[in-house]
C-alpha cells in the first residue's frame, strides 16, 4: 500500500481501516439516525415527565417553576447533554472506557460511578414497570369478567367519613342525605376543614362545630387508596417488616424483566427496532388524553393553575435545587446511558444538534404531560367535591390528601378520575399501555449502559452478547425482588432516595473537569475531532459552560443534597396504616452508604495501578517507537508492530491505537 501524504503538524492522519491487529468486531452501529435519536427519546422520556414534573409545578408555585427549570435546561442540562453525547460518538466507548481514550485512564473511576449509580436505579426502576402491568392484568380482568374496574368505587363498603358540621346546622335533617350518606353541597359552607386534607381525627372539632359521621354511598377516592395500598402492594407497617413475596407482583416483575431481556437480546440490534413503538407509542397516548383531558369538566381549573405562577416561591433556594435536580433525572446525564448510546452513532453525525434536538423534546414532553394531568385533576376535584365538602372544586389543594407526588399521582390521583370518566376501561388501557412503554425504554437503556460498559470492560468477552444480557438481567432481577415483598413499597422509596443522591453531581463535575482542566491536550483533542468529524465548531459559551459555570453549579447542588443528613425524615416515621410507614434508624447510615459507593469507587479506580492497556501514551512512543512512525505515515501498521523489538512491551500500544479500525482517524496531541 502506497504511503500518504506527510502528517501536519499535530495531526495524524488515518491510519487503515482494515489494521489485521485489530482483535475483536467492529463495534455496533445503529442502522440510522432514526434508531439512534428514537432511543434517545426514549430514554430520557420516562416516568419523570409523568409524575414528577407535574408534582413540581404543583408543589412549587405552577408556572414560575418553569422559571428555574428552564434555566437549570439552559445552564445545567444542554450543555450536559452535548458534552456526554460527544464524549461517546468522539471516543467510541462506554462511559468506562472513555476515559482511556481521553489519556486519562486515572479517572476511569467516574464512569464507574456512573455505570454503579445506573446498576441501583435498574433495580428498583423496573418495579414501576411490574406495577404497570399488574394494573394491566387487573383492568383486562375485570373487562373480560364484565366488572367495573377494580379501583373503581367500593359502594357500600365505603367506610365511614369524618365531617365536622356547624354546631347549629348539624341538626338539620337536610345535612346529610339519608339516601346516599353524601352531604348537601348546597350547605357546604357549614362544614369546616382543615387548612389541606381531610380531617381525620374528632379532636381536631375546633369550637362551634361537632364530629358527624356519616358512610356514604359513593368514595372513589378510598377506593383507589385501598386497592393501591392493599392489593398493588399489601403494604406492612415499615421497611423492617419485607413481609414475604407478593406473588401477584412477583409475576408482574418476572414478566417485566423478561421484557427488558428480549428487548436487548442482542444489543442495539433488537432495542434499535423496539423503540419504533416503545418511543412513538406515548404520545399517540398523550395527545389523545389531552384532547380528552380538555374536553373534561373543570378543566380550565387545572389549566389556570398551571399557568398562573407564585413567583414568591422563587425565593427559596430549595425550589432552584429541585428544578435543577429534574433536569438531571429528567434528561439522564450523569447516569453514562447517553454516553453509551452516542457510542453506537454514526461518527460524522451533528451530536450538538442531536442533544439540543433531543433535550427540547423532553422538556416539552413535560410540559405537554402538564397540559395533560392538570386539567385531569381539574376534573377530579369537581367529582370529589360532591362526595366530601374538604375537596373543592376550584382548588386543587384539597387533592394533597390523595398524593400527588410519584406514585400517588400514577397510581391513585389518575385512577380515580379515569373511572369516573366514560369508556373508562379504555381510557385506562390506553393510560397503562403509554406508562409501560415509557418505562421499558428507559430500563432497558439503562441495562444496555450497564452491559456496554462491561464488555468494553472485558468481563465475559468470550460471551456471545445474549448470555451476558442475561446474566446483568438475571443478576438485577434477583435483587430486585426485595421490592416486590409486602414491605417494598419503602425499599423502592430508599433507593429512589438515596442512590442517585449525590452521585449524579460528582459524575458530571468529574466529566467537565476532566475534559477541561486535568490536561489542555484533552480539550484540544476532543475539539479538533468534533471538527473534523462533524464540521462543528465548539464555541466559546459552551466552552465556558463547561469550564466554569456548571463545576459551580454541581458543587451547589452537592451542598443541598447532603445539608440533610435524613433525607427521608425517617425520625418522625410512623408505621402504616397510622402513619405512612416507619423507617428504621439505620436506613439513614444505610441510604448513606448507597449514596458514597459511587464515589468511593471512583476513589478506588483512582489510586489502582492503571491496566497494561491504559500507559501514558508518551511513554508508549518512547518504548515503541516502530508504533509511533508507523501511526505518523500510515504505512502498514501490522508489518511495523511485527517488526518491533519488543512486541511484549508494545502490545499495550497496540491496544492504544485500536481505536483506529474503528474511528478510521487518529488525533494525536
Amino acid at each position: 500500500m502506497a504511503a500518504a501524504a506527510a502528517a501536519s503538524p499535530g495531526r495524524v492522519p488515518a491510519l487503515p481501516e482494515h489494521a489485521s491487529w485489530v482483535s475483536g468486531q467492529a463495534r455496533a452501529q445503529y442502522s440510522n439516525k432514526l434508531e439512534l435519536m428514537l432511543s434517545l427519546v426514549g430514554y430520557a422520556v420516562g416516568f419523570g415527565n409523568i409524575w414528577r414534573f407535574p408534582y413540581l409545578v404543583y408543589a412549587h408555585g405552577g408556572g414560575a417553576f418553569l422559571v428555574p427549570y428552564a434555566l437549570s435546561l439552559l445552564f445545567l442540562g444542554l450543555p450536559l447533554f452535548i458534552l456526554e453525547m460527544g464524549l461517546g460518538q468522539m471516543f467510541r466507548q462506554s462511559a468506562l472506557g472513555v476515559w482511556n481514550k481521553m489519556d486519562l485512564p486515572r479517572l476511569r473511576g467516574v464512569g464507574a460511578a456512573a455505570t454503579l449509580c445506573t446498576f441501583f436505579i435498574t433495580l428498583y426502576y423496573n418495579v414501576i414497570m411490574a406495577w404497570t402491568i399488574y394494573f394491566l392484568g387487573r383492568t383486562f380482568g375485570a373487562a373480560f369478567s364484565r366488572s367495573g374496574l377494580p379501583w373503581g368505587d367500593l359502594g357500600e363498603q365505603c367506610p365511614e367519613s369524618l365531617l365536622i358540621v356547624r354546631r347549629e346546622a348539624a341538626q338539620s335533617p337536610w345535612i346529610i342525605d339519608s339516601r346516599t350518606g353524601l352531604f348537601n353541597v348546597s350547605h357546604a359552607s357549614d362544614f369546616w376543614c382543615p387548612l389541606s386534607g381531610l380531617p381525620r381525627s374528632a379532636s381536631q372539632v375546633p369550637d362551634g362545630f361537632v364530629a358527624v359521621f356519616s358512610r356514604p354511598s359513593s368514595c372513589p377516592g378510598e377506593a383507589a387508596v385501598r386497592f393501591w395500598q392493599q392489593e398493588v402492594l399489601q403494604q406492612s407497617s415499615g421497611m423492617d417488616e419485607l413481609g414475604g413475596i407478593h406473588w401477584g407482583m412477583f409475576i408482574a416483575f418476572t414478566v417485566a424483566w423478561l421484557l427488558v431481556y428480549l428487548t436487548i437480546v442482542n444489543g442495539i440490534k433488537t432495542s434499535g427496532k423496539v423503540v419504533y413503538v416503545t418511543a412513538t407509542l406515548p404520545y399517540v397516548a398523550l395527545f389523545a388524553f389531552l384532547v380528552r383531558a380538555l374536553t373534561l369538566d373543570n378543566a380550565s381549573l387545572g389549566i389556570q393553575f398551571l399557568v398562573a405562577p407564585d413567583f414568591s416561591e422563587l425565593a427559596r433556594p430549595y425550589v432552584w435545587g429541585r428544578a435543577a435536580t429534574q433536569i438531571f433525572y429528567s434528561l439522564g446525564v450523569g447516569f453514562g446511558t447517553l454516553i453509551a448510546f452516542a457510542s453506537y452513532g454514526e461518527r460524522h453525525s451533528d451530536y450538538a444538534r442531536d442533544a439540543v434536538t433531543v433535550s427540547l423534546i423532553n422538556c416539552g414532553t413535560s410540559i405537554l404531560a402538564g397540559f395533560v394531568v392538570f386539567p385531569v385533576l381539574g376534573y377530579l376535584a369537581h367529582e370529589l367535591s360532591g362526595i366530601n365538602p374538604c375537596f373543592k372544586g376550584d382548588s386543587l389543594g384539597s387533592l394533597s390528601d390523595i398524593g400527588l407526588q410519584g406514585t400517588g399521582l400514577t397510581f391513585i390521583a389518575f385512577p380515580i378520575a379515569i373511572s369516573r370518566m366514560p369508556g373508562a376501561f379504555f381510557w385506562a388501557i390506553l393510560f397503562f399501555v403509554m406508562m409501560f412503554c415509557l418505562g421499558i425504554d428507559s430500563q432497558f437503556a439503562m441495562v444496555e449502559s450497564v452491559v456496554t460498559v462491561l464488555a468494553d470492560a472485558g468481563v465475559g468477552y468470550s460471551w456471545p452478547r445474549p448470555a451476558l444480557n442475561g446474566v446483568v438481567c438475571l443478576v438485577s432481577y434477583v435483587i430486585g425482588l426485595v421490592f416486590v415483598t409486602r414491605g417494598g413499597i419503602y425499599w423502592f422509596g430508599f433507593f429512589d432516595t438515596y442512590a442517585s443522591l449525590v452521585a449524579l453531581f460528582v459524575v458530571t463535575g468529574m466529566e467537565c473537569f476532566g475534559l477541561m482542566w486535568f490536561r489542555s491536550a484533552t480539550w484540544l483533542k476532543f475539539a479538533t475531532r468534533t471538527k473534523e468529524w462533524t464540521g462543528r465548531e465548539l464555541k466559546a459559551p459552551l466552552k465556558a459552560s463547561w469550564k466554569f459555570v456548571i463545576p459551580i453549579l454541581v458543587v451547589l447542588l452537592i451542598v443541598l443534597s447532603v445539608v440533610t443528613i435524613d433525607s427521608m425524615d425517617s425520625s418522625n416515621s410512623r408505621r402504616f396504616p397510622q402513619g405512612t410507614g416507619y423507617y428504621p434508624a439505620w436506613s439513614i447510615w444505610l441510604g448513606w452508604i448507597i449514596a458514597l459507593l459511587p464515589i468511593l469507587l471512583l476513589l478506588i479506580f483512582a489510586v489502582l495501578p492503571l491496566p497494561p492497556d491504559s500507559a501514558d501514551p508518551a511513554a508508549e512512543g518512547a518504548r515503541c517507537p516502530s508504533i509511533a512512525a508507523a501511526v505518523a505515515s500510515t504505512i502498514e501498521t501490522e508489518e511495523a508492530v511485527d517488526s518491533s523489538h519488543s512486541r511484549s512491551a508494545c502490545s499495550a500500544a497496540k491496544g492504544r491505537y485500536k481505536d483506529a479500525a474503528e474511528d478510521a482517524n487518529v488525533i494525536s496531541i
